[in-house]
């Protein structure tokens, strides 16, 4: 799966995450390639809990809008939230976030 925006490709191998799967997101994950990312789908809040790495964190809401984001989250950080419920949650490489402006479409697929 890829994620796209403003016409560039962010991430080649994007995975989307639903149910129990997207809890457990990052935790006791290896750092994420520079262009790897998770998609949780129908998500908002976030917690960085037994999670080893810094990363970039873009919300979307339900039209894959660009409403929010965060550079450089911290491990262990216990609840991440935009201020705007999002329906989609970007995880990505830190660095990754720069390139998403508010309100941009972005595409995955």
């Amino acid at each position: 799966m890829y994620i796209e925006v403003n016409n560039n490709i962010i991430s080649r191998n994007a995975e989307l995450y639903t149910g129990f799967k997207k809890f457990i997101g990052l935790m006791f994950s290896r750092k994420l390639k520079d262009d790897e990312a998770l998609i949780l789908n129908n998500s908002s809040d976030i917690h960085m809990m037994f999670v080893f790495q810094k990363i970039d964190v873009v919300w979307l809401n339900k039209g894959k809008i660009v409403i929010g984001k965060r550079e450089n989250v911290k491990p262990f950080e216990f609840l991440i939230r935009p201020e705007k419920t999002a329906f989609y949650v970007l995880e990505l490489p830190v660095g990754k976030a720069k390139l998403f402006k508010l309100k941009s479409r972005v595409n995955f697929g």
